[in-house]
């Protein structure tokens, strides 16, 4: 009959809508999915987060990672939803939060040390030939810190490299040849440093 038949429609569409409700819960259920656009820098990008990206991924197979390793923080694509920057001041056009503090340290290989000795003072490091990243520029202006001492007790120098890579894995294997001392951000040589194959110096600084 022509009531049978609408009753028939308006179940067939409940049983339809509950079919769809029960297979995007189950979709929800697997995990997140979607796409994120991220942006590192080059250097804590290739020796930190690439494992903990690698992680993420693992944990959420879903995810499209879309990752850019770069530099630049002054313009963002639209494609990047989180940047990561090694910055003293973001600029002002993005929506900042401090993740940590990144120390640079100066170091040298332990055969270096041995033949050549490692700098006392921060001006001693004018006198070595000094490998750092080239993201410092080809002169860098090096301002040290005591610490527990006022800003004010600053001492700022200018540095001349020899060695400019900005590929941060090459920095790594200058200062493991003993072609100089190393200005680097700490981790890219950390495992060295605790292996004791990298001493540091200006430890006060």
């Amino acid at each position: 009959t022509e009531v049978g038949l609408r009753l028939y429609e308006h179940g067939r569409a409940i049983h339809n809508e509950m079919t769809a409700a029960r297979e995007t819960i189950a979709n929800l259920g697997q995990g997140l999915q979607g796409r994120v656009g991220i942006s590192v820098p080059s250097g804590y990008g290739q020796m930190v987060m690439g494992d903990w990206l690698i992680e993420f991924k693992r944990l959420y197979p879903g995810i499209v990672l879309d990752v850019l390793f770069e530099n630049r923080a002054d313009h963002l694509r639209d494609e990047v939803d989180i940047a990561v920057r090694v910055i003293s001041e973001p600029p002002l056009s993005v929506v900042a939060r401090s993740l940590g503090e990144m120390r640079y340290i100066a170091c040298a290989s332990r055969a270096y040390a041995q033949a050549h000795g490692l700098p006392n003072t921060p001006a001693e490091l004018r006198e070595r030939p000094l490998i750092t990243a080239g993201v410092l520029g080809k002169h860098s202006r090096l301002r040290a810190y005591l610490r527990n001492e006022s800003p004010g007790s600053s001492e700022e120098i200018m540095l001349e490299p020899t060695i400019i890579p900005e590929h941060f894995p090459f920095l790594r294997q200058g200062i493991l040849a003993g072609l100089g001392v190393g200005l680097v951000p700490d981790y890219v040589v950390q495992d060295e440093v605790e292996s004791g194959e990298v001493l540091v110096a200006l430890e006060p600084y």
